[in-house]
C-alpha cells in the first residue's frame, strides 16, 4: 500500500497534464477501468473459492504489476487503454481477495476483527507514506520522469509482495468432490447475508467513494474553501483514522455487530450534515471548520467500519461461498466509486447540492435501519465477538459453535495486542 500511495493520486494528472490527452478522453478511460474490474471481480469471486484467495491474489498482483509498468510507457491514448483497462481489471477485485485471505487466516472472530482493524490502520498509514514520498518526487508535475519512476516504484512493491505470499498460510480448505458446488445463488439465499451485502450497497453511496468525489467538489465550489483545504482535510481525516484506530476498538469489541452498524450510519448522516452545514453563509474561518471537522467525523464512521463490516460478513459466510461474498461487497463498492462523481457532480451543476447532502442522510437512515433488523435476526454468536458471544445463551447456536467460539476465546486474549499483532 506505500506502493499504492506512491500513484493513487496521479493517473488522471499524468494522463491529462503530462501526457497531453485530452480530460473527457481520461475520464472515459478511468471509467473503463472501474467497468472493467466489475466485469472481472464475479470471476475472482469464484476463483477465490475454487482455487484459494493466495492463488488469485498473486496472479492479481503480477497483474498490477504489468498495468505499473504500462502506465510508465504509455504516451498517447492508444498506449494507455492496455494500461488503464489492466489496472482496473486488477485492482478492484484485488481488495476483496485480500479481505476474503485475512478473513481465512483469522478464523476466531476476536481476532479476525482485531486484523480488520489493524489492516485498515496500516492501510491508511502506508497509503499515506507513500503520497506524502509522491509529493516530494513530483514536484512542479511538468516532467514525465518522476512519474515513470513512481509507477515502477510501485510495480516493484506488487513484486515483493508476491514474493511474499508463497511463506503465507493458505487458508483454503481443500473441498471434497463429493460435495456441492457453490455459486452466487447460494450467496443471496442467506437472509442475514443478504442484510449485509444492501449495507455494503448502501454504505458503498455514502462511504469512501462519495467522500472521495463529494469532499473535494462540495468543498472548493459549495462551501467555497481553497484546495489547500481540502488537502488539509484528508490529512485530518488519516491522522485520525491512524491514531485512534486501535484504542476505539475497544469500545467496539464490546458492542453487538448489529449496533457497529447503526452507529456507522449515525455517524456518517451526522458528518455529512456537518459538510452541507458547512456551506452556509457565514466567515471563511467558520466554512474552513466545518469541513475539516466534517473529515475528522467522517473518520469516525470508517474507524467503526472497518473492524465491523468486513468481519460480520466472513463470519455469515461459510469457506464455499466466502471468495463470493466478499466479491458482491466489493462490487458495491466498485458500482460506488463508478456512479459517485457523476451523481456529486450532476446535482452540485444544477443548483441542488443542498439535495445532494439530504440523500446521503437518508442512504445513512437506510443504514440505520438495516442495524436494527440485523439485530432481531442475528443469533448471538454472529452478532457478538469473541468471549462475550460464547457466554451467551441462545437456543439457535448449536453446541459445537459454542465450544468453538470458547476456544476461541482462551486462545485470543481480548488485551493481549501483542499476540494479535503476531
Amino acid at each position: 500500500m506505500v506502493g499504492n500511495g506512491l500513484v493513487i493520486p496521479y493517473p488522471l494528472i499524468y494522463l491529462h497534464q503530462v501526457r497531453g490527452i485530452d480530460l473527457p478522453v481520461v475520464g472515459a478511460l478511468l471509467a473503463g477501468a472501474a467497468i472493467a474490474g466489475l466485469i472481472v471481480v464475479p470471476i475472482s469471486g469464484a476463483l477465490i473459492d475454487r482455487v484459494g484467495a493466495r492463488r488469485v491474489l498473486v496472479a492479481l498482483m503480477l497483474g498490477q504489476a504489468v498495468a505499473e509498468v504500462l502506465f510508465a510507457l504509455a504516451h498517447s491514448i492508444e498506449t494507455a487503454v492496455p494500461a488503464v483497462l489492466l489496472y482496473g481489471a486488477v485492482w478492484v477485485p484485488m481488495l476483496s481477495t485480500r479481505q476474503t485471505m485475512i478473513a481465512g487466516l483469522t478464523p476466531d472472530p476476536l481476532a479476525q476483527q482485531r486484523a480488520f482493524a489493524i489492516n485498515f490502520t496500516a492501510q491508511n498509514a502506508a497509503i499515506g507514506v507513500g503520497a506524502a514520498v509522491a509529493a516530494a518526487v513530483v514536484g512542479t508535475g511538468e516532467s514525465p520522469t518522476p512519474f515513470e519512476a513512481l509507477f515502477l516504484a510501485n510495480a516493484a512493491s506488487c513484486l515483493v509482495f508476491v514474493g511474499v505470499l508463497p511463506f503465507i498460510e493458505d487458508p483454503h480448505p481443500r473441498r471434497h468432490r463429493s460435495a456441492p458446488e457453490a455459486g452466487y445463488r447460494d450467496v443471496l439465499a442467506r437472509p442475514g447475508l443478504r442484510l449485509v451485502i444492501v449495507a455494503s450497497l448502501l454504505m458503498a453511496f455514502v462511504g469512501y467513494p462519495a467522500f472521495d468525489s463529494g469532499l473535494p467538489a462540495f468543498s472548493t465550489v459549495v462551501a467555497d474553501v481553497s484546495i489547500r483545504v481540502v488537502a488539509l482535510s484528508l490529512t485530518v481525516n488519516t491522522v485520525f483514522i491512524v491514531a485512534t484506530q486501535l484504542l476505539v476498538l475497544r469500545l467496539i469489541r464490546r458492542l453487538r455487530r448489529s449496533v457497529a452498524v447503526t452507529l456507522i450510519g449515525v455517524i456518517w448522516a451526522a458528518s455529512w450534515a456537518l459538510l452541507g452545514l458547512s456551506a452556509l453563509p457565514s466567515v471563511p474561518a467558520a466554512r474552513v471548520a466545518g469541513v475539516l471537522a466534517f473529515s475528522a467525523l467522517f473518520g469516525l464512521g470508517e474507524i467503526f467500519f472497518a473492524p465491523t463490516l468486513g468481519p460480520l460478513l466472513n463470519s455469515l459466510a461459510d469457506d464455499r461461498i466466502r471468495g463470493r461474498a466478499n466479491s458482491i461487497s466489493g462490487f458495491a463498492f466498485s458500482l460506488g466509486f463508478i456512479a459517485s462523481p457523476a451523481i456529486v457532480t450532476g446535482f452540485i451543476a444544477a443548483g441542488a447540492a443542498a439535495m445532494w447532502i439530504v440523500l446521503l442522510c437518508l442512504f445513512c437512515v437506510g443504514t440505520i435501519g438495516i442495524g436494527v433488523i440485523l439485530g432481531r435476526r442475528l443469533t448471538s454468536a454472529q452478532d457478538h465477538v469473541g468471549a462475550r458471544a460464547a457466554t451467551l445463551p441462545d437456543s439457535s447456536a448449536s453446541d459445537d459453535q459454542a465450544q468453538v467460539l470458547d476456544v476461541g476465546a482462551q486462545a485470543m486474549p481480548a488485551t493481549n495486542l501483542e499476540q494479535t499483532a503476531r
